[in-house]
């Protein structure tokens, strides 16, 4: 039985990270590769942050655990709100661990706030809003306080300046790994999880300068990971010869060519209807003319009645209408002609229930409208982009097609892991199945029902 660390580096793409072990550019991760499976891994649907990483720490695809994005939908009405740990359907990774007699430490990770009750200590993600809230220990909340801990950089700093936004990833980093290395050496742990947020924001406004060469700014994207390779190496002299220890991301990320604006499209083909000339909230539709509506980034969701408070698509025509959907989102054209939508998923072509292992493509339509599910709460439709064309909601925008300071986007088949003393599984496979791996390799037993 082993002690586990676990280090997230948020976005890091597999292909990136490999070229620059593979060139000695991060001699730190090239020390690890040497000693540890390097494998590339998928991600889930939709791919963000909120979805993937509550997918590791369950060990089950969203179907399961019931997060799907950054905001959800209100469940009576036409609202949105942003998704906190209570509503993860699942036991998670710290709570089995503490089950088993196994004491925690977990900093960071999305979708953490407000921590939930465990053996050892959880610090909020970046969802948290202030320190004040971010641990349920007030011990570890004046320690973090004490050291000016950051919990997330400043995006909208991003937005005004890149100059500005690079001091503050970086005190972000220095803080995160601060914190990481008092929790490491002063409390015991038998799993240990500290998760950087700040390299999925280095994508997101740095990518497209550091794939295009700009000199200034693809430097200072190559400096702070090999900042971040300087503290993965004193990570690893830290710990002792018995302990296994994961590096990992939750997906990877390519430049972008346009942001979409998915609702804008959907309201210029007629399927959503503004509830206001200038939409108030992500989700000001006019229910009584919207067939459908959708949420960040491209899930769609039926207007059925029935289900939704003010519905009016019948449970009978919900089938066509997602075909009839489906068929327009394929069709959407970039202005160069670029295709822009790869494929739009069913939600039982990419989940499944409790009880299941594996999609149910031919589910009833019953069990699709229910809404008391963690399955029940999925998107109807996941339209999945070509890489390059990152889907927002953009209701109140004018055009479809916008570019602004964002330089990055998600993408899904291109994840990484580095894991030294955890077996990882033979075939390809994605982030929520790890985590059984995990947890055997400490000698407790997975869920029965982890995917």
């Amino acid at each position: 039985m082993k002690r586990v660390v676990v280090l997230g580096i948020d976005g890091v793409p597999y292909t990136f990270l490999k070229q620059l072990v593979e060139n000695k550019g991060l001699t730190n991760f090239a020390r690890l590769a040497e000693s540890a499976e390097f494998r590339q891994m998928d991600s889930v649907y939709p791919t963000v942050s909120s979805a993937a990483w509550t997918s590791f720490v369950t060990g089950k695809q969203p179907g399961k655990h019931g997060l799907y994005g950054f905001v959800e939908r209100e469940p009576n009405g036409y609202g949105i709100r942003i998704p906190l740990s209570t509503w993860v359907r699942s036991r998670t990774i710290w709570e089995v661990l503490s089950d088993a007699g196994k004491r925690v430490f977990g900093m960071n990770v999305p979708v953490t706030y407000p921590p939930r009750d465990v053996n050892g200590i959880l610090i909020g993600g970046f969802l948290c809003p202030a320190i004040d809230k971010v641990a349920a220990s007030a011990e570890v909340r004046q320690y973090l306080s004490s050291i000016d801990y950051q919990i997330d950089s400043d995006p909208m700093l991003a937005r005004e300046s890149r100059d500005r936004m690079l001091p503050n990833v970086h005190l972000t980093l220095e803080k995160r790994m601060e914190a990481m290395f008092h929790f490491l050496e002063k409390e015991p742990w038998d799993y240990f999880h500290t998760h950087v947020m700040a390299t999925d924001r280095l994508c997101h406004f740095l990518l497209g300068s550091y794939e295009s060469g700009e000199a200034k700014y693809a430097e200072a994207f190559l400096d702070f990971f090999r900042k971040l390779d300087g503290y993965l190496g004193r990570l690893m002299d830290a710990l002792p010869g018995d302990c296994a220890l994961v590096v990992l991301s939750d997906h990877g990320f390519c430049p972008i060519k346009s942001e979409v604006q998915f609702s804008r499209f959907l309201v210029e083909k007629g399927w959503t209807a503004l509830g206001a000339e200038v939409p108030q909230h992500p989700l000001d539709i006019d229910p009584a003319r919207s067939r459908v509506y959708s949420l960040i980034p491209g899930r769609i969701y039926v207007n059925v009645r029935g289900r939704e408070p003010e519905g009016i698509v019948p449970p009978e025509d919900y089938n066509q209408v997602r075909e009839e959907v489906a068929a327009d989102v394929l069709e959407l054209r970039a202005p160069n002609g670029d295709k822009v939508i790869r494929r739009v998923f069913r939600r039982e072509e990419v989940y499944w229930p409790e009880g299941a292992s594996a999609p149910a493509p031919d589910i009833q339509v019953e069990e699709l409208l229910r809404t008391d599910t963690a399955f029940g709460l999925a998107a109807d439709l996941i339209a999945v982009p070509f890489d390059g064309y990152d889907l927002k909601m953009g209701l109140a925008q004018s055009e479809v097609f916008v570019k602004t300071e964002l330089e990055g986007m998600h993408t899904y088949d291109d994840a990484l892991i580095l894991a030294r003393g955890v077996e990882l599984p033979a075939e390809r496979f994605a982030i929520y199945n790890v985590t059984r791996h995990v947890l055997e390799a400490m000698g407790v037993r997975p869920l029965a029902d982890m995917d």
